[in-house]
């Protein structure tokens, strides 16, 4: 990476000194007050040549052949003025200092629907530097050169930033679990079952303005964090009235025009939900009645056949991904307020099919391996996206603004695996063919009202927010078939492997549904002392936020099973659509339903989060200090059973989370960060609750863990950060990170198959370096592809170590983090001539190795390799109304492999198996939008 760098400003060196017999523009831009303009433009008048002015207002015009030219000068909300007869001269700068007059008929109009825009790389930057917090980001200018389709393939082009399973953001190494999610200024749910997290693959990449990573913290965000408060900003009503259309179509490598398998599914499937189609029967008997009953008994006949018969495996071809959008902004007047409305509706359908191979292997002895089973996975998924978002802006006047903010987003996935191979260990000499139907239904509804109200030098904001989460896995199927070795290349028909007692992977059926809501408000109030339009001022900040939240999770069981295994063995061998069918559900010489739920298959559980802070920040010579104190009161409750009887969680913690921010301004373009931060990582509900769930997938079943304790982490950033031009910085950093009693998920052999559970580890340490550059070729000025053409390159190299104590037994005391990357690498060109509307961009993204579940001497720790990621997106405007982009994604077919450390020393060395391996295919797609008015 370093040398990378080091060559980019090795050949900008070399392009200054071949070019040193030319001259150069340069100068300053004000207002008829002497005030600065950021973000004038000067062009040489008939070329593209040209610069910005930077947040000082200087600019400079480098390279310019020797010669008499005019300059045209422009900026929002002020008159276009044009300098003539400039000269310049070989090897010398022309200085010039220009004074632009306010546009008075444009202000007026600016006044009335001119909205502060932050989706600009250039404002992005702005709020970098003027933050008193070590935070980086990523706009929607950028994210409109990038093929990114959500939040989660966003983040990852930030620094110190990598994706777990395709959705779930890693900061810095720490996993998802520790990091903050708000949603404009609230603090957003967790979306999973089986883990505390964000599913970042819920928000469409169109609907966001800007996402912040805030690295270290203030007493005015939210203390549960360790890797990062993740800030994601919607987008609202623009400077001008439009609305514009759009729709798309996607090919995918190995499954578009492939055979793509399926199940029946219901008629608002393409919605994103099932309408009931899969739900147990109004009149199905309560969990207990069909417990109370026997096996031959005629409630569990009736049961049995009333269920749907939907186990069919249906194949056709995969059509091509399609999707559309419809988005709008409009700003009028309801008497002396102005009222922005900024909507936006899309939709999505994409396919995605392969195969994966999906071994284990019993205990590494004498430096071989036995392996446990050799599977190869068939993995065929639709998923459904249907998205809104709808926000309201009331302008009472220049000092009073209410906002209503909405955010939907329903997303169903519909995924059918056939999994075929070879267990050693049970029934060796049978080949198996076994079956998962899932079908999952999210819906999240994030909504905040708000209000800002300026009072002289004084400012309130108090926000009220609910979000709503809705996950819904209704008659998840799972069985297994087998047939004799001897058989392999007959037509002759597998057997359906009928359990002795319901479980949950034998002619199993499971339905689950989880309803998180959780309701919050907040009151800030900030006082600056002196000119309110001195950034440096000081400034008194207080508030509070309240936040109660409650989860109910259900889930349910069954499976099939022959009361007479004698009289079913026709039965067992018909095809899969006829196998359950209610002719064979019989009490005397058929198949009968077994209920296997347990008491623990159900949770409910509150979160009630009190916090008040106090702080401020005032200069101090060249140092910009930041500091406060936030105190949150926090208790959880949790409600469920477990084998050994009721449990119920009640964890009551009053923390205390002290910050401190400096920055040292080195120079009007650069400055050093320093930071402390003390914040905690509460387990989730689904961590402590002891519910027992088996991942097809994984061949793994996962477990909560009552006893977890709250984790205390402290952390510390240094970072030196240069900002050279408007839209340009360049930063190092370093941190480190202490953690006390870190939650992390382990493995543990239990029966035939690994258990994931989560436990508290003693302590662990994690630090690393990051490095950014963000860099305009404009100012080589040799060709118009330069001066067309920046470059984003950003990296980081991590380490940690947790310490899992002296009474360790069965694996290493040391090891990293789960889902820590020793390093993370992202880097992109951009090319965009305004001119003729002709945009490509390129982006490459690598992370190293990491834990992805612990484990210990008999069951091995699984890492996940590195993938190397290349994106490219090419795209045409054309009359300033249309649009046509071209994606490519994936475009390297990078390998997802997970592999065994089977000699436990932290290391996957060649030879060590992989456990799980697949190439999903590249990605294309083309794009077309229209806008239909200004």
């Amino acid at each position: 990476m370093s040398k990378h760098i080091f060559l980019l400003l090795v050949l900008s060196l070399n392009t200054f000194y071949a070019f040193a017999q030319n001259g150069s523009i340069s100068g300053k831009v004000i207002d008829a007050k002497a005030e600065t303009i950021i973000g004038a433009n000067i062009v040489i008048e008939g070329t593209t040549v040209g610069a910005a002015t930077d947040l000082d207002g200087n600019f400079v015009i480098a390279n310019v052949k020797p010669g008499t030219y005019t300059l045209v000068v422009s900026s929002v909300t002020y008159k276009t003025q044009t300098i003539a007869d400039v000269i310049v001269e070989s090897g010398k700068r022309t200085n010039l200092e220009i004074t632009l007059a306010e546009d008075v008929a444009e202000l007026q109009e600016v006044v009335v629907t001119a909205k502060k825009e932050i989706a600009t790389d250039v404002n992005l930057i702005s709020a970098i530097r003027d933050s008193k917090l070590v935070v980086s980001g990523i706009s929607s200018e950028q994210i409109t050169k990038l093929p990114d389709r959500d939040a989660a393939q966003i983040a990852q082009r930030v620094p110190g930033i990598t994706i777990a399973d395709n959705r779930f953001i890693v900061v810095r190494g720490v996993p998802q679990r520790y990091n903050q999610v708000m949603i404009n200024g609230a603090i957003g749910p967790s979306t999973e079952t089986d883990s505390r997290s964000f599913s970042f693959d819920l928000v469409p990449a169109g609907f966001i303005d800007q996402m912040l990573i805030y690295k270290s913290g203030t007493p005015e965000q939210p203390g549960d964090f360790a890797g990062g408060l993740i800030q994601v900003i919607t987008k609202n009503v623009s400077a001008e009235n439009f609305t514009k259309i759009g729709f798309g179509v996607g090919y995918r490598q190995n499954t578009t025009f492939r055979s793509f398998n399926s199940t029946e599914g219901s008629s608002t499937d393409f919605l994103g939900f099932d309408n009931g189609f899969r739900n147990l029967p109004e009149t199905f008997p309560a969990t207990n009645q069909l417990q109370a009953s026997g096996r031959e008994s005629s409630l569990r006949e009736r049961a049995g056949k009333s269920l749907t018969n939907n186990f069919a495996l249906m194949q056709n071809n995969a059509p091509v991904d399609f999707g559309g959008n419809f988005t709008t902004s409009q700003t009028f007047n309801i008497g002396r307020v102005e009222v922005g409305n900024y909507t936006s509706l899309a939709y999505s359908k994409s396919f995605k099919n392969f195969n994966a191979e999906f071994n284990r292997y019993n205990e590494f002895l004498n430096g071989t391996l036995t392996p446990r089973f050799n599977f190869t996975d068939n993995s065929s998924t639709e998923e459904v996206r249907v998205s809104a978002l709808h926000n309201w802006d009331f302008k009472l006047n220049n000092n009073h603004r209410i906002e209503f903010k909405n955010f939907f987003v329903q997303l169903g996935e519909d995924r059918t695996t056939v999994r075929t191979g070879v267990d050693y260990v049970q029934l060796p000499n049978f080949d198996r063919q076994n079956y998962e139907y899932y079908y999952l239904s999210r819906g999240i509804y994030s909504g905040q009202l708000q209000g800002t109200h300026q009072l002289g030098n004084s400012k309130f904001t108090w926000m009220g927010g609910v979000n709503r989460i809705s996950k819904s896995e209704p008659d998840y199927r799972r069985f297994r078939t087998l047939r004799d070795q001897s058989l392999s290349g007959t037509e002759e028909p597998y057997f359906m492997q009928l359990p002795p007692n319901s479980n949950l992977f034998d002619a199993s059926r499971f339905w689950s549904s989880l309803k998180d809501v959780s309701y919050s408000n907040g009151l800030n109030f900030e006082h600056k002392f002196g000119d309110t339009d001195n950034k440096r001022a000081p400034v008194l900040r207080a508030g509070t936020l309240v936040e109660y939240r409650t989860r109910e999770f259900d889930a349910r069981y069954l499976s099939y099973l022959a009361p007479d295994p004698s009289t079913v063995q026709d039965i067992i061998t018909l095809p899969l659509a006829d196998i359950f069918a209610p002719a064979n559900i019989d009490r005397n010489d058929g198949l009968a339903i077994e209920e296997g739920t347990n008491s623990s298959d159900s949770y409910n559980g509150t979160n009630q989060l009190m916090a008040g802070y106090a702080g401020g920040s005032f200069p101090l010579g060249q140092f910009d200090i930041s500091a406060g104190l936030r105190v949150e009161y926090n208790v959880q409750t949790l409600k469920a059973v477990s084998n050994q009887g009721p449990v119920n969680v009640e964890n009551e913690v009053v923390a205390p989370l002290p910050s401190l921010n400096v920055a040292y301004n080195l120079s009007d373009r650069s400055l050093v960060r320093l930071a402390y931060t003390r914040s905690i990582n509460r387990p989730e509900f689904r961590e402590l609750a002891p519910f027992l769930f088996y991942q097809f997938e994984l061949d793994a079943n996962i477990i909560g863990t009552p006893e977890l304790k709250t984790a205390y982490i402290n952390n510390i950033d240094l970072r030196w950060e240069m900002y050279p031009n408007p839209g340009e910085l360049i930063s190092i950093g370093g941190f480190y990170k202490s953690f006390k009693d870190p939650i992390e998920l382990y493995n543990q052999i239990v029966g035939e198959s690994p258990q994931f559970f989560y436990s508290n580890s003693p302590e662990a340490t994690s630090y690393g370096v990051e490095l950014e550059l963000r860099k305009s070729l404009a100012s080589l000025g040799v060709s118009k592809f330069l001066r067309n053409t920046s470059l984003n390159v950003n990296a980081a190299l991590i380490k940690s170590e947790v310490d899992v104590g002296a009474g360790a037994t069965n694996q290493a005391r040391y090891r990293p983090l789960t889902g820590q990357s020793p390093y993370i690498i992202n880097a992109g060109a951009y090319y965009k001539d305004d001119q003729s509307g002709f945009s490509a961009n390129i982006a490459y993204n690598v992370f190293g190795k990491r834990i992805f579940v612990v484990g210990d001497v008999l069951y091995p720790t699984w890492f996940e390799m590195p993938r190397n990621m290349l994106d490219i997106q090419v795209a045409k405007e054309f009359g300033g109304r249309y649009e046509v982009k071209f994606n490519a994604q994936n475009l390297l077919n990078a390998n997802y492999a997970f592999r065994q450390d089977s000699n436990n020393d932290n290391k996957v060395q060649k030879g060590e198996p992989t456990m799980r391996g697949y190439k999903v295919g590249a990605q294309f797609a083309v794009s077309f939008s229209m806008r239909l008015s200004k």
